[in-house]
């Protein structure tokens, strides 16, 4: 039966042909809008502070990028379903280099490896601009829709190919102007967020997951054993910036560390009341804890072999390391743990993070809660890291004010200042306190042998306090950069199970013990022997030899101490 060409369709009148045909361009218009935003994004942000010529070199690639496609694909609807997933890393890409003002290298990689699936929930939960999300989103599912609907037209069409053409003959001079600079040529290549977010994914990403694993360094084997496979957890605790003379528990007249306090008098931790950094640089102090090398040893470019977290893998130990610290330290180290956690911070500022210490329990807990197997779990945290006034919540702010006080002031010669940096100071040690009180209550609930040791990295100087030093690293010896607070703490299943190395422990409390002893004490808390291990080296052995040279690194130079 005829169709009565009065009940035709209405797109079937002049009208309705010109509006459906207009339909994939409009679509096309779309589509090409929200394809070149990132690009735009970059060449804008590029524009206003990169060299001129590693602007021509972004913007050659970008046309250079979508001629190669648009070849590739011969038709539109191929051309923008092919370019959605490179059009998504490039919008990411731009996104953070827009917003950071860098774009993403191996430090954001590092933080992203680090992260576990339930901080970066939690950040999201706490993220101000999750709102994006939806309109996001839509118009991820937008591009997805208007691609899949384009008819199936050629991309090397007449009009096209001659555009094409114009803008060939127009980037001659780019192309001439950009060469002329090898280094401005390169840095514009790697700009265009299809090739910098590619690379970052597949270059960045991998090495952030090999230095996160320590598959860069080769390790010397230990050959180390325990003599039964018994559960224990051992906690580790990394302290940073810790002033010994600024802790009540030593005698300091503020009441800066309650806990401690309480701690100390009922007898349930072991204070070392002589403990000295080896370094006053973490760069230093930490490698030297975690492999036992003495200062003497601990020389710039030392290959430093294994450490802490592999000898107790060797033995049977599972292992976790928690950083909220310079991940450089770790990956310098290869700390290859078998639950590395680094949550991520989006505030991080000139003097390193600005997330607070308490970000390390809600993983502390999991890691305790995992049950049958002997575990070691490290924490290298913050503490007391200028600037103080940020390592501690407001509720803390027990002590004076923070008003006056900016990332220059750490070592100000304003003397009318010195109070507040003192005051900031003492709020950071009672954090500090409130701290160690989660991690040692976490640990209390424990029915296995438990222990939990404090070493601080090194010290900090006051200049209100001692005339006029200011922080840490200076490049001679500051008694209060390595006079430093210290403490093991040991459950009541641990005193029962190890008696003689608790009262070893005790007996040894007022030796001095340096920063290269932890190495072999905590291996030596944890039962571990190998071929070189060296009971004099460990304060929890009736054999401890308590090191004599008064040698010291003052900013990684080896200084001989008054």
């Amino acid at each position: 039966m005829m169709q009565d060409p009065a009940s035709a369709p209405s797109d079937a009148t002049p009208g309705g042909l010109a509006a459906t045909s207009a339909r994939p361009l409009i679509s096309c218009g779309i589509l090409g809008a929200l394809a070149a935003l990132p690009f735009a994004a970059m060449l804008l942000w590029s524009w206003h502070g990169q060299p001129l010529r590693t602007t021509s070199a972004l913007m050659l690639t970008t046309l250079l990028l979508a001629a190669a496609l648009g070849a590739c694909a011969r038709t539109w609807r191929r051309f923008f379903l092919i370019a959605f997933p490179l059009w998504v890393i490039a919008s990411s890409y731009a996104a953070y280099t827009v917003l950071v003002g860098k774009p993403p290298g191996l430090e954001v990689a590092l933080l992203i490896c680090g992260a576990s699936w339930e901080e970066i929930a939690g950040l999201f939960q706490l993220w101000e601009g999750k709102w994006m999300v939806l309109p996001i989103v839509g118009l991820l599912a937008l591009y997805l829709l208007l691609s899949a609907r384009l008819p199936l037209r050629p991309v090397l069409s007449g009009t096209t190919v001659a555009v094409g053409r114009v803008l060939l003959v127009l980037s001659l001079p780019l192309v001439v102007f950009a060469v002329q600079n090898g280094p401005q040529l390169s840095a514009g290549v790697a700009l265009n967020p299809v090739i910098g977010g590619t690379l970052f994914f597949g270059r960045e990403m991998r090495a952030a997951r090999e230095q996160l694993h320590g598959k860069l360094v080769d390790k010397t084997p230990f050959h180390a054993r325990r003599a039964d496979d018994s559960e224990e957890v051992h906690v580790l605790i990394v302290g940073e910036s810790a002033r010994r003379a600024s802790w009540s528990a030593y005698g300091y007249d503020r009441r800066t560390t309650p806990y401690l306090d309480r701690l100390k008098s009922d007898g349930e931790a072991v204070f070392l009341r002589d403990a000295m950094a080896d370094a006053n640089l973490t760069t230093f102090a930490v490698p030297i804890m975690l492999t036992g090398l003495t200062p003497q040893q601990a020389t710039p470019g030392r290959r430093l072999g294994g450490n802490l977290l592999d000898l107790a893998k060797e033995a049977g130990y599972t292992t976790a390391w928690l950083v909220n610290q310079d991940v450089g330290v770790t990956t310098s180290m290869a700390i290859a743990a078998d639950h590395l956690d680094y949550p991520p911070d989006l505030h991080q500022g000139l003097f390193s993070r600005r997330t607070l210490d308490d970000v390390l329990l809600p993983a502390l807990r999991r890691e305790i809660s995992r049950t049958g197997r002997p575990r070691l779990i490290g924490m290298h945290v913050m503490g007391s890291h200028w600037e103080y006034y940020l390592r501690y919540p407001k509720s803390f702010q027990r002590f004076g004010s923070a008003q006056r006080l900016s990332m220059l002031t750490s070592a100000t010669t304003d003397q009318s200042m010195f109070s507040d940096l003192v005051d900031a100071y003492d709020n950071s040690v009672l954090y500090t306190d409130w701290f160690l009180q989660q991690v040692i209550e976490a640990c209390r609930v424990l029915r296995v042998p438990a222990t939990v040791t404090f070493f601080p990295d090194h010290g900090e100087a006051s200049p209100y306090l001692d005339g006029g030093a200011a922080g840490h690293g200076a490049p001679r010896y500051v008694p209060a950069e390595f006079e430093i607070p210290a403490f093991v703490w040991l459950n009541a299943a641990y005193r029962s199970a190890h008696p003689e190395k608790v009262a070893a422990l005790e007996a040894n409390a007022d030796r001095e013990i340096r920063t290269h002893d932890v190495f072999y004490t905590v291996a030596d808390l944890m039962g571990i022997t190998w071929p070189a291990f060296s009971p004099e080296r460990s304060f929890v052995s009736p054999q401890f030899v308590p090191d004599a040279s008064r040698q010291h690194l003052a900013r990684g130079v080896l200084t001989v101490r008054p």
